[in-house]
């Protein structure tokens, strides 16, 4: 999935155009539906107010999903202390040789938590690319770094999903 970077008349149309993802993006994150939707809400009003110094041929979407990416980062680090819930990393978006015949939900669960315990970063580029489809050079606007950077954050993630997974036995999914 390619997503050029389109001119943005207004705050409102970027918002609109990009809001579902975003909330998604969050959610996936955060492992957390109410905290996703604070995120996104404070990374929103944190972007109107600097809406005005984003030049009009800038990547709106990578612009936005830097600013719930650093908000959601905070936001981690703030509720460290509390009991880490499993990401969402939804059921549809993964591919059909990663979902065993038997035990969905529990082998969801194993998926969710490895994913969840990857460093802030990692999950975010690996989400970023394979559950929202953005490209390497997004998701270093997004992320505050290089593209190789950006490359080196999905490629570390699955190589540690690909371990964390490969304890589990029958559990780890082959197209990891």
């Amino acid at each position: 999935m390619t997503h050029m970077a389109k001119p943005h008349a207004s705050f409102t149309e970027l918002v609109e155009r990009h809001r579902v993802e975003l909330l998604a993006y969050a959610r996936r994150l955060l492992g957390h539906e109410q905290d996703a939707q604070d995120v996104c809400q404070d990374a929103l009003l944190r972007a109107c107010r600097a809406f005005g110094r984003l030049s009009h041929d800038a990547n709106g979407r990578a612009w936005l999903y830097k600013i719930v990416t650093n908000t959601a980062l905070n936001a981690m680090r703030r509720r460290k202390s509390r009991t880490a819930p499993i990401a969402d990393v939804g059921i549809d978006n993964l591919p059909s040789s990663a979902v065993l015949r038997s035990d969905r939900s529990g082998q969801l669960a194993v998926i969710g938590e490895a994913v969840y315990r990857l460093p802030a970063k990692q999950r975010a580029a690996l989400m970023q690319r394979h559950f929202h489809g953005l490209e390497y050079a997004e998701i270093a606007l997004s992320l505050g770094c290089s593209e190789e950077s950006a490359r080196a954050n999905v490629y570390q993630a699955i190589k540690k999903l690909r371990a964390t997974l490969g304890d589990c036995g029958e559990r780890r999914p082959p197209s990891l």
